[in-house]
């Protein structure tokens, strides 16, 4: 009997190196990459794909993950990807079409998907919207490490789609692809199961030659560790922040303990074992400050010439424990797999607008004090 991916903590941590080769001089039209694989699990690899001089694109590159003999569940505790240099984000995408090939026989994906392509340009793809970013990756190099007894399970056979931004400010064309690791662990070493918070501000708008801060609060309905998170923006934030919310209260730490000012490079910050706790109720503050200076507005269009405020968050334990996951894979009840999906990844458990944080929102000249002037920047870091 075959199987799924619950891949759902898939979010990336910059290590440089790591045993992956970098990509070819930034001057060489040829960017396409390779990485060592694993030493036990996974890698996939797009196909090449070329990018006209001065265009924008978003392809979606569709890849199938193989069982290795009869394995149907393994447990995924590391996460590597490699993307072409100049990459504005590649994002790994699951959905209900990932594991219909290991219950309705092989094509019942491409059928979902509506095509049997493996390249195509993302907007082709209707179903996607009905998919889930499970490993959003703005950096080159990116890792997850899950800390030890807490990983992700995963089955074969699977189809993930690698949806992959690319702009070419160059005169001339360039070839990319990009590589994901997926590093397992045996099943016995296993005693907790990660998930993916990952909400976005829909219906953010920053006027023209006005400044503003954008803010949500994310709060979660269960106990649960911090294993790190990261924000996701474009060129006009000039920084993105994360405070403490703490639900008994009802306030928000005025100290930040995440700080990104580097929106193209934005750092993953890892905490070790159970040094950040979340109870019931409680949750994360996450604002994203933006100075407009261009004629227009900003909104979030899913363009890079638009703006994003993304918060990416990994946590354990997930809703459903180690046996009750084997229990699952073991039935094959594919109406339980789909039902999984929206447990393991997606939004946080609610979304709350209302909560006053550290600073204004609304807009402002953009000749006032700039919000992110005194903030420290976070920097990278991982777990050994």
């Amino acid at each position: 009997m075959r199987h799924t991916l619950w891949i759902s903590a898939g979010f990336a941590l910059l290590v440089a190196g790591c045993g992956s080769e970098t990509p070819q001089d930034s001057d060489d039209a040829d960017l396409t990459i390779s990485m060592d694989p694993p030493a036990q699990g996974y890698q996939l690899v797009t196909e090449p794909y070329e990018v006209p001089a001065f265009t924008e694109v978003d392809i979606c590159s569709v890849v199938h993950l193989q069982p290795k003999g009869d394995e149907q569940l393994v447990w995924v505790d590391h996460m590597e990807s490699l993307t072409s240099s100049g990459t504005h984000h590649m994002n790994v995408v699951l959905g209900q079409f990932s594991f219909l090939d290991g219950f309705l026989g092989e094509g019942a994906a491409a059928d979902a998907l509506g095509t049997s392509a493996s390249q195509l340009p993302c907007s082709e793809l209707s179903s996607m919207e009905l998919g889930f970013p499970v490993f959003p990756s703005q950096r080159e190099n990116q890792e997850i490490t899950f800390p030890e007894g807490v990983a992700v399970p995963m089955t074969a056979p699977l189809t993930l789609v690698f949806s992959h931004h690319y702009v070419n400010t160059r005169d001339t064309p360039v070839i990319i692809n990009a590589a994901l690791n997926l590093s397992t662990v045996p099943a016995e070493e296993v005693e907790e199961v990660g998930s993916l918070i990952f909400s976005d501000i829909g219906d953010l708008e920053v006027a023209p030659q006005t400044r503003r801060t954008e803010a949500r609060t994310c709060v979660v309905e269960r106990d649960v560790e911090v294993v790190l998170v990261s924000t996701h923006s474009h060129e006009w934030a000039t920084c993105a922040t994360m405070n403490h919310y703490d639900g008994a209260s009802g306030a928000v730490e005025a100290e930040s303990f995440y700080v990104n000012k580097q929106w193209d490079q934005p750092p993953i910050l890892h905490f070790e074992p159970e040094t950040f706790s979340l109870s019931a109720g409680d949750g994360i503050h996450w604002a994203c400050h933006y100075e407009n200076d261009t004629e227009g507005a900003l909104v979030n269009d899913g363009t890079a010439a638009g703006e994003m405020c993304v918060l990416a968050a990994v946590t354990w334990p997930a809703p459903l424990s180690v046996a009750e996951i084997e229990q699952v894979v073991a039935e094959g009840d594919l109406a339980v797999m789909v039902s999984l999906l929206g447990d393991f990844f997606g939004p946080c458990d609610s979304v709350r607008d209302d909560v006053p944080g550290p600073w204004p929102t609304g807009d402002a000249a953009l000749d006032g004090e700039a919000a992110c002037a005194d903030f420290t920047q976070t920097e990278s870091n991982t777990l050994e």
